[in-house]
């Protein structure tokens, strides 16, 4: 195995026990680490892939905890969504499509601090799910990493936790699955990302596994803070990256 497949590894390995530990997504992690070898267009077609495996099985762990109602919605608003993330990462160049993860990886980190002071007090409205769904669904396709945008959602409407991971995770089986196939039929999927793949998704499922016996034994709100700490400190990089 040559280092740049030994680095993908590494990183979805590193991704997968810290989601593992603080539920904090995958590509949260993996994705700063894959720009530094890949490029930013090959990283997010990877992501795309590898992501799917936690979403798919947490939605048929939790699911008796699926709010259908709002899951259709969420889901219909991929109609829009994909599409229009896969016509922008065909079309952005390099320095842009970093441009674009480190703003969202900063905007996730002060999510993560700021989120405990909303309130939820926003009604359901088929409308508004379908548009925080096409948002999702976009992010997700031009950047993988719609994550934020979902959990912004949950956090107005007010969710139990259950019901917002299962939920959730059912949306982005729905997203996942579509900008796939999308990504397929626009041709983006060479051999070179088919091979990434084929190790970052095993390690992926690796690192959840290696998680498991460790999260008893973890201070996790220490961890916790240093990894988003890591994660802003990775934003900014990818910004200073994108424009110098």
């Amino acid at each position: 195995m040559n280092f740049p497949l030994f680095w993908l590894a590494f990183a979805w390995l590193l991704g997968g026990f810290v989601h593992g530990v603080t539920s904090i997504g995958s590509a949260m992690v993996a994705m700063p680490l894959m720009t530094f070898l890949t490029g930013p267009k090959e990283s997010i077609l990877i992501s795309c892939v590898s992501c799917g495996v936690a979403p798919l099985a947490l939605s048929i762990i939790y699911r008796k905890y699926i709010l259908w109602r709002e899951t259709i919605w969420l889901s219909l608003g991929c109609v829009i969504g994909i599409p229009a993330g896969v016509a922008m990462l065909t079309r952005l160049p390099g320095p842009m499509l970093l441009l674009a993860i480190g703003v969202m990886l900063i905007f996730f980190v002060a999510w993560q601090f700021l989120s405990h002071k909303v309130r939820a007090s926003m009604p359901y409205h088929p409308a508004v799910a379908f548009l925080m769904g096409l948002v999702g669904a976009f992010l997700t396709a031009s950047t993988s990493l719609g994550g934020p945008a979902v959990a912004v959602y949950t956090a107005f409407r007010g969710w139990e936790q259950k019901n917002a991971l299962a939920s959730a995770s059912m949306y982005f089986n729905f997203v996942n699955g579509s900008i796939v196939i999308m990504q397929w039929m626009a041709g983006l999927y060479t051999d070179a990302v088919l091979d990434a793949v084929a190790v970052s998704l095993p390690a992926g499922v690796v690192g959840v596994l290696i998680s498991i016996p460790v999260v008893r034994h973890m201070p996790q709100e220490t961890f916790r803070k240093a990894l988003l700490f890591m994660i802003l400190i990775s934003g900014v990089m990818l910004v200073g990256r994108s424009i110098f």
